[in-house]
């Protein structure tokens, strides 16, 4: 190609990039404004994090949302079980702009509109096509179930910018032995930053330990003539790259490993692989319970095999109709065959297998709820191309045998896909943020009669939410356990709660009692707010 037509064609991606990230941006401001309030308890962790940080009382939490450590009393060590990144970055929006939800998002707003314009480069670095690469930009942009959640203050938009550009990173190899090197540390970084964002951040790790290997034997399939020596010579640099991802990721882990080894004594907490022994999800929220393998083998091989296989169903329903907008899946399908050969496409399968596989066999009641929705986050770029690379390639298939004008029957697919993508955003958003808007109404309810009754801010209550009654309220509280009502008052005795709030997602043990059909004599109903919420007394146990 001429100089001057590559400069040309450079300008115009350059201006594309540009005018995809302003349309997204001003998408992701709009959505930000109409979302008022977290609107579940993972938004609301974070927020709650950002907050307590940005009053200057640290990585603490005034709640407890589970008992997973066993943990002592409130405050509470914050971020044993969940990562604190999403906190931190939200924390300066916090101090500057107290009390504003939307100023939580604004950091989120940002990083979720640079998404579009990654999609659109490896687009346009993988398959050279303009058109093609606005259309795997606007999926990202109106990306279906994940467009209303890109702007809240969680773990999905820091995800999948440092993992999908960490995967795309690991996948090209620079010429210069400096460059490459520099290149590696930083995808190490960037999986740093990943978990820091997640928990499971460390399949980003893994991936990018067989990345050397799979370069390996791409090259090596497409050059027959390789030597024994340079065989042995491209291994060398692969285990030296594979070394400086691990520098790199050690150097962004460091500070929190050592933060968690002066709190809890280990570099991570045990509290979240406890949820490999779960047996349901509310079991997540027991009370002095058995979590272990010997526990989890007393279940029953079949209990176990049939939860498993309830999974791993359950996230592949989610990646046709989260990750792939549900009329994208056999494009995307068709476009990761055509892309087999490529690394950064290769990476990619392999993490979303790694993660399908980890959010089934392995945390099999989290990830299907949420989980594997959270994680695949990192995919959509690759997916997106992967679907307008397929579209693409059927339009091409049926012109031949409709004799249709190819280039207009692109054009015609693209915008139709497009248009649905949009469509099936805005139906997802409406709802989701409609139901934001009166989410946790009555904890604000809680909160004033609690303030009436003289409760002081630092005394516990028990709640389903603890995380959102603190947003709401600043009231410290301890999480409704999963079990019966002698378990809700030895927990009660054990923190100090002195009220307990039901509502109707109270869990099985304690329907009846929320229905009014079961009463305890140290359990005295105080108020029904809204019909659905009920305030109990506990009184406190008589001494021995």
């Amino acid at each position: 190609m001429p100089e001057e037509n590559r400069e040309s064609t450079a300008d115009h991606a350059r201006r594309d990039v540009l005018i995809l990230f302003s349309i997204s941006l001003a998408t992701r401001l709009i959505v930000a404004a109409l979302t008022l309030r977290p609107g579940y308890m993972d938004t609301a962790y974070y927020a709650a994090g950002a907050m307590r940080i940005a009053q200057g009382e640290g990585l603490t939490e005034l709640f407890l949302w589970n008992y997973l450590d066993n943990p002592p009393g409130i405050p509470h060590i914050g971020f044993l079980y969940w990562m604190p990144l999403p906190s931190l970055l939200a924390a300066p929006f916090a101090a500057a702009f107290q009390g504003s939800f939307f100023a939580l998002q604004l950091p989120f707003v940002l990083i979720s509109s640079l998404l579009p314009p990654i999609t659109f480069m490896i687009a346009r670095n993988t398959l050279g096509k303009r058109r093609t690469s606005w259309m795997a930009g606007l999926f990202t942009l109106f990306s279906g179930f994940f467009f209303p959640y890109w702007t809240l203050p969680e773990t999905f938009a820091p995800f999948a910018l440092f993992g999908s550009i960490s995967l795309w990173l690991s996948g090209r190899t620079p010429n210069r032995r400096s460059t490459r090197t520099g290149q590696r540390v930083l995808i190490g970084a960037l999986v740093g930053l990943g978990h820091l964002t997640r928990s499971d951040g460390p399949l980003l790790l893994a991936v990018m330990m067989v990345a050397p290997g799979i370069s390996f034997l791409l090259r090596k399939g497409l050059s027959r003539a390789r030597t024994d020596a340079k065989d042995s010579l491209c291994w060398q640099f692969g285990v030296a790259d594979a070394g400086l991802v691990i520098l790199g990721y050690i150097v962004v882990m460091a500070p929190w490993f050592a933060r968690n080894i002066s709190q809890v004594g280990s570099p991570l907490s045990t509290a979240g692989t406890k949820t490999l022994w779960l047996q349901t999800y509310d079991d997540l929220f027991c009370y002095n319970c058995e979590l272990s393998l010997s526990s989890y083998l007393e279940w029953s091989w079949p209990s176990i095999i049939r939860s498993k296989l309830w999974a791993m169903d359950i996230n592949l329903r989610r990646f046709i109709a989260d990750n792939c907008l549900i009329f994208l899946v056999p494009f995307t399908l068709i476009g990761l065959y055509r892309q087999r050969r490529q690394p950064p496409f290769i990476l990619a399968s392999v993490f979303l297998i790694l993660t399908f596989l980890a959010h089934s066999l392995a945390f099999t009641f989290p990830g299907p709820r949420g989980g594997f929705f959270h994680s695949s986050a990192a995919l959509l770029p690759f997916l997106h191309v992967a679907g307008g690379e397929g579209i693409d390639a059927a339009v091409v298939w049926a012109g031949r045998r409709r004799r249709w004008n190819t280039r207009q029957a692109k054009g015609v697919f693209s915008t139709a896909a497009v248009a649905m993508a949009i469509l099936l955003s805005a139906g997802i958003a409406a709802g989701k943020i409609a139901a934001a808007r009166t989410a946790d109404e009555g904890y604000r309810e809680v909160g004033r009669w609690l303030e009436a009754q003289g409760y002081p801010l630092e005394a516990p209550v028990m709640i389903g939410n603890p995380p959102g009654l603190w947003y709401h309220t600043q009231q410290s509280s301890i999480v409704v356990p999963n079990g019966d009502i002698e378990t809700l008052l030895v927990v009660c005795d054990r923190y100090g709660a002195e009220y307990v709030i039901l509502d109707r997602n109270a869990p099985v043990g304690l329907r009846e009692l929320y229905r009014g059909h079961t009463s305890s004599p140290r359990l005295a109903l105080e108020a029904e707010l809204d019909d659905e919420v009920r305030i109990f007394r506990v009184t406190r146990a008589s001494a021995p």
